[in-house]
């Protein structure tokens, strides 16, 4: 494991979709959202990409997981 992974291990992190709905038209846009395991509040950090498609957000968030050795949640 790499620092950046045993430091979020050890925080208990997840990583998570998270959907945005556009209150004009009413469209979703999904991403990636990190929150520590502990945390009760909104997530730490939240990914500057937005995918109009879910399965999209959910391949990028694979992606971050893999990287931070953390599981994505629903």
């Amino acid at each position: 494991m790499m620092a950046h992974q045993i430091a979020a291990k050890a925080a208990g992190g997840r990583v998570s979709i998270v959907g945005y709905r556009n209150p004009a038209d009413g469209s979703e846009t999904y991403g990636a959202a990190y929150t520590p395991i502990g945390s009760r509040s909104a997530p730490d950090w939240l990914s500057p990409q937005r995918f109009a498609d879910r399965a999209h957000a959910e391949a990028a968030a694979a992606v971050l997981a893999a990287f931070l050795g953390v599981e994505v949640r629903q």
